[in-house]
């Protein structure tokens, strides 16, 4: 006969089994559940975890991490970084004809934290697509076309003047190693103030000019920080010291840019533009734009305000590009030799370059398409968010999904046949001529309506510091040095640190 104690065992025996029944079967659901619905999601993508989404799997190279997945999901996926669902889109053609045809679908920028907090998402970079954006982005490239135009004598002086100093300042070593890194951000900071502000006459003694300068390294800790605030927002919480720096950078960041405005305001004259702030406060008369928003909701500071984003968008890549050519160029000597040939025989070794002399040095336009290919500084571009439902691929990514063009992909499609390769001879046909299609594939500045919109001054730039250094000088590695080609992936990707020699030819 069952005592009470085996009966009540028995009967607890079975209330566990069906509970741990019931428990396997609803997460065998669940699971099931799951599995179809990542199955007919649009579009596909690797599993996640909760609150961080995918950022722990992408590690030090989320570059070569975006590759497996383009291999296993195809050129649209889908990843989550932390709040944020986000698609990626990769390969030449995806990329381009989505940026081509569809380019007003992805044309706002997500409204994250920290953009929010510097400018209310009002600023032209980063901002809403609306009619506000279209007025202020109509008039930057109004401003731009004036004072960068090659018509305009003004920012070719600047940029000569630049090339020039770069030259005596390299010569100075005397064919000692150094790294050229400072040198490079102080001719392409200065290029970029005077842009903005007006030529100096000692630019580098300028306190408003060294101060920027001074704060480039907090920019770049600036977006740093804030793409972890902006992906995980309850981080604030756990580090409340770093996310103060954060908001403490935040508002010297608004200080100084209304410090540069007020003095550049005391000595405006209407109709006349000597830089790039003149030119938006004559497009304050010419549109009637005042401090109260206008129809379209567009103020004078807002205006204004763009010639951060000229400093701050303008100034690291073109530095980071410039680094680039020099490392490649100090290790590829038979490259350097052909473009300073090419140089002597179409402009002369003692003539001044001209930004109009690109036209005939296609060898030269060839170096350099070929380096912003192979290590393309913005290898993401800057985030987009759909502004409505639709298809890449045939697949759908709904609206308000952030959204990366991955421009690194691009520059490593199969389009190139040999894309790891450094090889500027094949953006070049039988006649040493340019071919356009090559050329138009280097998407480098992004394209459709968020294309960046000083793409002109960065070429002119890249151009004239290349041509004027090798005119006058050859560079080359010091011995024993070895030189490192991957490149690190920050607030651009730029190549790790490095020596050269610089000697008068």
């Amino acid at each position: 006969m069952a005592t009470v104690s085996s009966i009540t065992n028995h009967h607890f025996d079975l209330k566990s089994s069906d509970f741990l029944l019931s428990i396997t079967i609803l997460l065998t659901v669940f699971f099931s559940i799951k599995i179809i619905l990542e199955w007919r999601r649009s579009p596909p993508g690797p599993w996640g975890i909760p609150l961080f989404g995918h950022m722990p799997f992408l590690g030090s190279r989320p570059l070569n991490k975006f590759k497996e997945y383009q291999e296993k999901y195809g050129d649209v996926f889908l990843l989550r970084f932390g709040s944020w669902p986000t698609v990626i889109i990769n390969g030449l053609d995806t990329v381009k004809s989505t940026l081509t045809h569809d380019s007003d679908s992805f044309a706002a920028r997500p409204p994250f934290f920290s953009i929010k907090s510097l400018n209310d998402m009002k600023g032209l970079t980063f901002s809403n697509f609306d009619e506000r954006y279209l007025l202020h982005r109509k008039i930057s490239s109004s401003v731009i076309r004036e004072i960068g135009s090659t018509n305009n004598s003004g920012l070719e002086e600047i940029i000569q003047d630049e090339a020039n100093l770069l030259v005596s300042s390299f010569m100075h070593y005397k064919g000692k190693p150094f790294n050229p890194s400072d040198l490079i951000y102080t001719a392409t900071g200065s290029i970029t103030y005077q842009f903005c502000y007006g030529k100096g006459e000692n630019i580098r003694d300028d306190p408003a000019f060294l101060k920027i300068m001074k704060d480039q390294g907090s920019i770049v800790e600036f977006f740093s920080a804030g793409s972890y605030f902006d992906n995980l927002p309850w981080l604030r919480y756990i580090f409340p010291g770093r996310f103060k720096r954060f908001l403490d950078f935040i508002d010297n960041f608004r200080k100084a840019r209304n410090e540069n405005g007020a003095e550049m305001i005391k000595t405006f004259h209407p109709g006349h533009s000597r830089h790039a702030m003149d030119g938006f406060l004559n497009a304050c008369l010419k549109y009637n734009i005042t401090e109260t928003p206008n129809e379209v909701g567009l103020t004078k500071s807002q205006l204004v305000d763009t010639l951060q984003d000229f400093f701050a968008a303008g100034f690291e890549t073109t530095a980071s590009t410039l680094r680039w050519v020099f490392l490649y160029l100090a290790e590829y000597q038979d490259i350097q030799i052909k473009i300073q040939k090419e140089i002597d025989e179409k402009i002369g070794r003692n003539k001044i370059i001209s930004l109009k002399d690109r036209r005939v040095l296609s060898y030269t336009e060839a170096v350099i398409l070929e380096i912003m290919r192979i290590a393309p500084v913005v290898p993401l571009g800057l985030p987009h968010i759909t502004t409505t439902d639709v298809i890449v691929k045939n697949t759908k990514i709904a609206k308000g999904t952030v959204v990366y063009f991955n421009i690194f992909s691009v520059m490593y499609d199969e389009f190139w046949g040999n894309p790891d390769e450094f090889q500027p001879e094949r953006f070049l046909d039988d006649n040493g001529s340019l071919i356009k299609e090559k050329v138009d594939n280097v998407l480098a500045f992004s394209a459709g309506r968020r294309v960046c919109i000083g793409k002109l001054i960065a070429q002119a730039e890249v151009f004239y510091l290349v041509t004027t250094l090798l005119q006058n000088c050859k560079l080359y590695k010091p011995e024993h040095e070895k030189y490192d080609f991957e490149g690190e992936q920050g607030a651009s990707y730029s190549p790790k640190g490095y020596k050269i020699c610089v000697e008068a030819r």
